[in-house]
Parts: C-alpha cells; structure tokens; sequence
C-alpha cells in the first residue's frame, strides 16, 4: 500500500478515535459507516479507502462538523497538524 494512502487510513482512524470520545462510538461509527467508500473495521478503523481519498476525509468530516460544528472544528484542526501530508478538498 502506498504511503499516503497509510497516512490517510491513520489519520481518518484519528478522526474517527476523537470523535467517540465527544459523541460517544455508537454515533461516530454510524456516521463514519455512511461515508460511501470508507471500509472500518470493528473497532471503527479505517482500513481502506474506495474513491478520492481527500473526498471521502471532507465527506467524514462535513458529517461530524453537522453534528456540532465549533467543537469538531478544534479537534480536527489538532488532528490535522499532526499530518501535514494530508490535503483537504477545496
């Protein structure tokens, strides 16, 4: 697998990860599942990634950032400079 592919999978896990704490994992796994395209595991990891990668990571994040916005925003922004590779759509 390539690279950054890896990096996406691991920072989408992240996201996923931080996002049950705040919403609780019944509610993130949910909203996570009904990105098209993303493939979790049990434990809500993200272990493979079908379409445009940058697509599917704003899809997923869009969705949190519906349930509450100022709240999701933090968290991800903390998230994301973890993984300065990682591109955004848009």
């Amino acid at each position: 697998m390539e690279e950054i592919k890896k990096q996406y999978l691991l920072f989408l896990s992240e996201i996923i990860a931080k996002m049950a704490v705040i919403f609780g994992p019944d509610i993130t796994i949910q909203k996570a599942r009904s990105v098209e395209g993303l493939v979790l595991d049990g434990n809500g990891n993200v272990t493979d990634i079908n379409g445009y990668m940058t697509d599917k990571t704003e899809e997923l994040i869009n969705g949190y950032m519906r349930l509450s916005g100022s709240i999701v925003k933090k968290n991800i922004d903390s998230i994301i400079a973890k993984y300065p590779q990682i591109k955004r759509a848009g």
